[in-house]
């Protein structure tokens, strides 16, 4: 593969990448521990180096979604990728507004928004991911998938929604699927 990562891939990281990289929907099953973070950053640097994304919409329980913000994302994204990132909030005050809206200026940036899952319970929270969403060229990826396996809960079904108009679909979870 004929790409310069930021971070050295290891060799299950750059089949699951090669497997991965250009269809429209997957998922990395992976043990925990394995780098699935750095394999979908590699995945999105890659899609928007092709012109094929502007847009990541970065869903994760709420213990891990700023983790993505401030750890994963600056680790592992290529220098030479310009972003506009910003982690959602549900409480918007006015500096927290004028972050959101950065995410709508024109220009060749990616625009990164990470979500926590339980946000997409509520309408605010839909609302403004659908606008991200239809406003880009978007990857939506779903960290921990395993939150949204009851196919009868609101948030499931808000995701599912969404996903129709995202151009690319990732799902990662490190935890064995379970009969439910």
């Amino acid at each position: 593969m004929n790409y310069k990562f930021k971070t050295k891939p290891y060799a299950h990281q750059l089949k699951a990448l090669e497997m991965s990289w250009e269809k429209k929907a997957f998922a990395y099953f992976m043990e925990m521990g394995t780098g699935k973070s750095k394999v979908l950053i590699d995945n999105v640097a890659m899609l928007y180096d092709k012109g094929k994304i502007n847009g990541v919409l970065i869903i994760a329980p709420k213990g891990v979604y700023k983790n993505w913000y401030s750890s994963e994302i600056p680790t592992h994204l290529p220098d030479h990728i310009e972003k506009v990132s910003v982690l959602w909030q549900a409480n918007i005050t006015k500096q927290q507004q004028q972050n959101l809206n950065t995410l709508f200026k024109t220009g060749t940036d990616l625009h990164i928004l990470c979500m926590n899952v339980e946000a997409l319970s509520t309408k605010k929270g839909v609302d403004f991911a659908r606008k991200f969403i239809n406003s880009h060229n978007t990857m939506m990826a779903i960290d921990e998938s395993t939150t949204i396996k009851n196919p009868e809960a609101k948030r499931t079904k808000s995701i599912v929604s969404l996903g129709v108009n995202a151009k690319y679909k990732r799902i990662l979870t490190g935890s064995p699927v379970s009969s439910k």
